[in-house]
């Protein structure tokens, strides 16, 4: 199978509802599949309990107990390697997912290849996204332009402020030094 094509599976597999609605019934049967492994168990543990609790007199039951011991081991076997490859199948799923999302996340955007793939749609489509980093980058300076104009005015603001207080506090001094003199007279 192409490699495009497995990688179109997969990314479907780790994105669709569909896929995440398997899982979560892959999820659901794992528990079940326990609950039957729990009772496999235990009923082996009977089985050894009830082989080394009772006295066998025939021959017919001796191979009575031996086949319910065989089907016990059988089924804690089953029910065991099912539930490992259980295991082992939701954490391939859930690891391939995440390799999935990485692989795109750090994918660098791919500039137009000239070959049969490119496309005019394509090609507009950059030409289009180039007039507006333009647009973008004009409207930035304008704004950085506009910045240290504003930064100008503030400080030449600031400036004639504090001639201003200067030439006002001389003013208070020369009104209070006039009040004193005219007080003394």
């Amino acid at each position: 199978m192409p490699v495009r094509w497995k990688r179109a599976m997969i990314v479907w597999s780790s994105r669709s509802t569909i896929a995440q609605r398997v899982l979560y019934g892959v999820r659901i049967a794992f528990g079940f599949i326990f609950l039957l492994f729990a009772d496999a168990v235990m009923r082996l543990r009977k089985v050894e309990h009830e082989k080394e609790s009772t006295r066998i007199v025939d021959e017919h039951s001796l191979c009575q107990q031996k086949l319910q011991k065989f089907y016990a081991q059988r089924n804690t076997y089953l029910t065991g390697i099912t539930m490992f490859l259980g295991l082992i199948l939701i954490s391939t799923h859930s690891l391939i997912a995440q390799l999935s999302e990485n692989a795109d996340s750090s994918a660098a955007p791919r500039l137009v290849s000239s070959g049969p793939r490119s496309s005019k749609a394509e090609t507009e489509r950059l030409k289009g996204e180039l007039a507006n980093a333009r647009k973008e980058i004009e409207e930035l300076n304008r704004k950085d332009r506009d910045t240290e104009t504003l930064k100008k005015q503030a400080e030449s603001s600031h400036k004639e402020y504090m001639r201003l207080a200067d030439e006002c506090e001389k003013l208070q001094k020369q009104l209070d030094t006039s009040n004193e003199s005219k007080k003394d007279a």
